[in-house]
């Protein structure tokens, strides 16, 4: 029980790689037939060990290691440090020019962006899909230079209320459509080649009228958050995929309680670059499995 520090396990290359270099090792020692025996069973017993620990099939046709879904949010913005700079008491116009700006990093967040390109580089992704906002892009973009890698963009991934009472009874189903009716996408012509959009979303989900309810507000997120679930279990359920998603701290509260269908035993909220990872289970449930970064209680 409690925190543990986050290990990882060898892929399935790596273990076949070391399995050859033992058995070309051994293929030196076989010389009589006795030798050659010993050495075809070692081989047998290592490939079929390498079969369990890489994620063979179960008899209900999910594999042993399941869809591995990794969260990340973005790097400290200016925005988020405003307030902050409310309270100092300091006047407006002797703030520095990343203070209250969504699209500028802290020099907070500069350092959270090298950290966490360094800390995705300890993972493989079999796919990664972005929040269309700056500061999320520019969160993963080096790491995704560095690993020569694209993303995808979800709209649905976005900032949006609801994170605290996404599971409510009280929280309606929209009885309207509002994916890909919103303002069209853009990325910035240096970021292309990093970044696609999604062929039935060139467009943002369309914004709540102004002056909603708090619950009809909380739907529109609901109703896009459950979207991602359905695109995700479509492509990637029953699998041994791993996947980055990249957003923000609302969409990704509100994501997880979704995925989990209950709320989770931590009641902080992902703190700037923090990374959560849920893993389906056999029966298609998922179990939270990293939380801000620590592996959770087992």
């Amino acid at each position: 029980m409690g925190n543990k520090r986050l290990s990882i396990r060898p892929d399935k290359k790596t273990l076949i790689h070391e399995i050859s270099i033992q058995l070309r090792s051994y293929s030196k020692l076989a010389r009589n037939t006795i030798a050659m025996r010993y050495l075809v069973r070692l081989g047998l017993f290592l490939l079929f060990t390498t079969a369990l620990l890489t994620g063979c099939k179960s008899k209900e046709g999910l594999p042993r290691e399941g869809l591995k879904i990794y969260y990340i949010r973005h790097a400290e913005g200016g925005h988020n440090v405003k307030k902050a700079w409310e309270e100092k008491g300091v006047p407006e116009s002797e703030w520095p020019s990343y203070v209250g700006n969504p699209n500028m990093f802290t020099p907070r967040g500069e350092k959270e962006v090298v950290a966490a390109t360094e800390k995705l580089q300890d993972y493989s992704f079999d796919f990664i899909a972005t929040s269309n906002i700056w500061r999320v892009r520019n969160t993963i973009l080096p790491y995704l230079k560095a690993s020569n890698q694209t993303a995808e963009v979800w709209p649905e991934l976005r900032e949006g209320p609801g994170m605290t009472t996404i599971l409510s009874k009280d929280i309606p189903d929209l009885d309207i459509e509002i994916l890909n009716l919103g303002n069209p996408i853009e990325l910035p012509e240096m970021e292309q080649n990093f970044f696609v959009l999604r062929k039935d979303s060139p467009n943002d989900y369309k914004a709540y009228p102004k002056g909603s309810e708090e619950n009809l507000k909380v739907a529109y997120m609901k109703h896009v958050s459950l979207y991602a679930i359905e695109m995700i279990e479509k492509r990637f359920g029953g699998t041994d995929k791993s996947i980055l998603l990249a957003g923000h701290n609302s969409s990704g509260v509100s994501l997880l309680k979704l995925l989990l269908k209950k709320e989770p035993e931590s009641k902080k909220g992902i703190t700037s670059s923090g990374i959560w990872m849920v893993e389906q289970q056999k029966d298609g449930t998922y179990q939270l499995k990293i939380y801000n970064n620590e592996v959770v209680g087992e």
